[in-house]
């Protein structure tokens, strides 16, 4: 971000750098929280876009969502960027369009195509909740997050859980392979996204980095919205008007808040590892809403995954010292190569 009277050229933050403390209990229970309460209503979309079905097309849905996402987050970070009298650059601009490009346009378009291919909501959030797995890879590069034997041990609980999931959803069809792979390639491209905020959000903080990623993110898809409503028409739009406003508005910019504030005071590792608890909060929701069946291998994955969950959460509380030591060196190591 550019100070308003910076006018040079390149890189356009500020190379004043002031150490982040080390973070105590309290702020990793509050990274913790907002994470796990994120993901709550992330949770909620698989089900609510089973409700909707076909009647809204998945670039519809994306552009919906993200548009109404960016203009209520930029409306909340315009007090702040005016108390703070700065200004975004080209630079930032071209951080914000990735992000959204990667984050946004492209994943959960594909999010949104391998939900209306699976058959069941849970299944989605099984598949979907692999992306801990490419976080992990990505993070030891993108974050310099290292690689340890609790994180390991985390990710082999959460793996057998999304396992025992994967078992219950049926043969392996030539639907179900299609639905799989745009949902893992969803996956890593979410994976990704996460890696690339937890390393800029402390430049622009939750609602300007949210908001304009999913702004941009929504008009790359727009074109594509526009095309597909000319030729289906509105009828599906119509018809679908409330649970559409819902996936928009509380399950897309409220639960993009919430997870972006706990991935800024938390790590990618923790954030990637929270989302083995969709399968679980996915599952039940389908469960209560579409009366779809749970069976023995779904109720073994979720401890499975809650265990796996554990691990992580609690070495992260017992050891801030650790965390803030990370912290620092990812830090200096950004500032490097700025």
């Amino acid at each position: 971000m550019t100070a308003s009277h910076d006018t040079t050229e390149g890189p356009t933050h500020p190379h004043t750098h002031t150490p982040t403390p080390p973070v105590g209990k309290a702020p990793a229970a509050i990274a913790f929280v907002a994470l796990f309460a994120g993901v709550a209503l992330f949770s909620t979309i698989e089900v609510a876009s089973k409700l909707i079905g076909a009647r809204v097309h998945p670039f519809q849905m994306v552009f919906i969502r993200f548009f109404l996402t960016g203009l209520t987050l930029l409306a909340l970070a315009r007090p702040a960027l005016r108390q703070r009298a700065v200004r975004l650059g080209p630079r930032d601009y071209g951080v914000l369009a990735l992000n959204g490009g990667i984050g946004f346009a492209l994943a959960l378009v594909l999010f949104h195509a391998a939900i209306l291919v699976f058959e069941k909501a849970a299944s989605c959030a099984v598949v979907f909740s692999a992306n801990p797995i490419f976080v992990l890879l990505l993070a030891r590069f993108v974050n310099r997050e290292p690689w340890s034997a609790p994180k390991w041990a985390a990710m082999a609980a959460g793996l057998a859980g999304v396992a025992c999931f994967a078992w219950e959803s049926g043969a392996f069809t030539r639907q179900s392979l299609t639905a799989i792979g745009l949902m893992l390639a969803a996956a890593l491209l979410f994976a990704l996204s996460v890696c690339i905020v937890r390393r800029v959000i402390k430049n622009y903080g939750v609602f300007v980095l949210t908001g304009y990623s999913a702004l941009f993110g929504s008009l790359m898809v727009l074109p594509f919205a526009l095309l597909v409503t000319a030729r289906q028409g509105v009828d599906g739009l119509a018809s679908a008007w409330a649970p559409t406003l819902y996936v928009a508005l509380p399950g897309t910019a409220l639960a993009y808040g919430l997870y972006y504030f706990g991935l800024g005071r938390g790590t990618a590792f923790q954030a990637g590892m929270m989302f083995f608890l969709k399968p679980v909060m996915a599952s039940a929701l389908a469960v209560l809403v579409l009366r779809e069946h749970i069976n023995g291998f779904m109720l073994l994955g979720s401890a499975l995954i809650v265990g796996g969950l554990a691990i992580t959460v609690g070495g992260h509380l017992l050891a801030p010292r650790a965390q803030g030591e990370c912290r620092e060196c990812c830090e200096k190591h950004e500032k490097m190569i700025r």
